[in-house]
């Protein structure tokens, strides 16, 4: 039988692990801090051990904390984000949904030609006018995402001007709201890849870290191509998650 406390009977285990995520948020335990040793820090929260490493479970499950044995218990740099691959949302709302503060750092927006592997992929002639959108996205200040995006300039028509003016916002509802394009489905390819010099450079990692490359075409619910993104993602900030089916029964 687990053990009940707080208000409408939450487990203590999880009363403990908020408390602990409520240091590290706060920033009196910052990325790099070793947690006290485990019977120290039982008795400072006032709890038994085996409710503490439950806790520190959780924590660490969800990328808050490092644990390794003989060296002790570390504050990460970033918790993870968790990514449901099932569905479709924008990397704004994936930070909001951890309950971290988003942010947007060297937003840029330009106009040209589409390469060839572009067009292919947005089904426009090879040499048509794109808008290009790249941002660097953080999670509390940390950067874990570098995207370039990329629209046809056939949607985007007179309103250019918007693109501008993104900020913070989620690329979807200016799609929407600005230029009536809602997005249907998405579909995406994942890949590990190292860094280059100059991913790394924007996403404040060694050269040759292993990030995790998106490449995703969106469309609408005619099945037209709307937005090419191009997401490297800083690896060990994300969790992902893939619902599999079948193989069901075998008839």
């Amino acid at each position: 039988m687990s053990s009940q406390g707080g208000p409408g009977g939450r487990g203590l285990g999880t009363a403990v692990r908020d408390r602990i995520r409520e240091r590290i948020e706060s920033g009196a335990w910052r990325p790099g801090h070793r947690l006290p040793a485990e019977p120290h820090l039982a008795s400072l929260l006032g709890v038994s051990r085996a409710t503490l490493r439950e806790a520190l479970k959780v924590l660490a499950d969800d990328g808050w904390i490092t644990r390794t044995p003989g060296a002790g218990t570390y504050v990460t740099h970033r918790p993870r984000l968790k990514n449901n691959l099932d569905v479709n949302f924008g990397v704004s709302e994936l930070i909001e949904s951890m309950g971290m503060r988003v942010g947007t750092q060297g937003l840029r927006v330009y106009d040209g030609p589409a390469g060839a592997s572009e067009a292919a992929r947005l089904a426009i002639p090879p040499e048509s006018r794109v808008f290009v959108i790249e941002r660097i996205r953080t999670a509390d200040y940390e950067p874990v995402v570098f995207s370039r995006d990329v629209i046809p300039a056939s949607i985007v028509g007179e309103g250019a001007q918007a693109l501008d003016s993104l900020g913070q916002g989620t690329l979807y509802r200016m799609l929407e709201e600005e230029f009536g394009v809602v997005v249907n489905q998405g579909l995406a390819e994942i890949k590990p890849v190292k860094a280059d010099r100059w991913t790394a450079s924007q996403l404040r990692v060694p050269t040759g870290t292993m990030l995790l490359y998106l490449l995703q075409v969106d469309y609408d619910d005619t099945g037209r191509a709307v937005l090419l993104s191009h997401e490297h993602h800083v690896a060990d900030a994300f969790e992902i998650t893939v619902v599999r089916r079948g193989p069901g029964r075998n008839t």
